[in-house]
């Protein structure tokens, strides 16, 4: 069995080695290039891990966009990281250019405004450390977790580089199914769907049925439809009551044009 993730050294790739804590069954870990490679691969079979969410820069629409275009790929489970970002090279006095995925670099903007470096952004934090460590070029630092300096046997120059301490991601389990060993008590359910009518209050009556039955939202975004300017679609993770499950589906159905449930799924600490 095997469970697909980003390359070595992302934080990713330490997320999916917290989920194999908790699976049922024997997977080998394999890396793809981006999240649309690790959805492709899951649609043939197996598990994979992909960030959803942060708490500095939001939400990883792509990751989004796919849970919707991929119809039987489920939300299987959540967990949730710290993430702690630092700067990977030779020399920090040397360094010109720094590079990483653009979330990362943004998490970390006024780090790197501060010491007046450029920036360049990449596929991942680990393709970054990677280039630094083939380059040999001491004007280039990347920005990466430990694990990325350690396995391309790099310098950590500047540990915690992150602008807000409270740096925390998201990340996802996605398949068709799969076996845990021992389930926590929280669990969540995500879903998407469409407004059926474009007036004021509209949301308001998708609101209004879950306030009704006392059921606490923990996330609502809104997402361009790619229909036509000025129409969205709806992205919401409530926490979950199994009882209400199929009431509240059925009482927003009237309210949409479509509604697709994403997952219902166990939140590991």
């Amino acid at each position: 069995m095997i469970i697909y993730t980003l390359p070595k050294g992302t934080y990713s790739e330490i997320a999916t080695k917290e989920f194999l804590k908790y699976i049922d069954g024997n997977y080998e870990i394999k890396h793809c290039n981006s999240i649309y490679d690790i959805f492709e691969k899951v649609d043939n079979g197996g598990l994979g891990v992909v960030p959803i969410e942060n708490s500095i820069e939001g939400s990883v629409s792509l990751t989004q966009d796919l849970l919707l275009q991929f119809k039987d790929i489920k939300i299987l489970g959540e967990l949730v990281l710290d993430i702690h970002h630092n700067l990977i090279g030779y020399d920090k006095n040397k360094i010109k250019t720094v590079i990483s995925h653009p979330q990362a670099l943004a998490q970390c903007r006024n780090y790197i405004k501060k010491h007046g470096w450029e920036v360049k952004a990449v596929e991942s934090t680990a393709k970054a450390v990677k280039i630094v460590a083939e380059s040999k070029d001491e004007s280039l630092g990347a920005i990466g977790s430990k694990e990325s300096a350690e396995y391309y046997n790099l310098k950590i120059l500047d540990e915690n580089i992150e602008d807000y301490k409270n740096n925390k991601t998201r990340f996802i389990l996605i398949g068709k199914k799969v076996k845990f060993k021992t389930l926590p008590k929280k669990y969540k359910v995500s879903i998407v769907f469409e407004l059926k009518e474009d007036k004021p209050g509209a949301l308001y009556h998708i609101l209004k049925e879950f306030a009704e039955r006392n059921i606490n939202l923990t996330r609502i975004e809104s997402r361009p439809s790619k229909k036509r300017l000025g129409t969205y679609i709806f992205y919401i993770d409530f926490e979950n009551n199994k009882e209400k499950l199929n009431e509240i589906l059925k009482s927003l159905e009237r309210h949409t044009t479509f509604i697709t449930l994403l997952g219902v799924y166990p939140v590991f600490d």
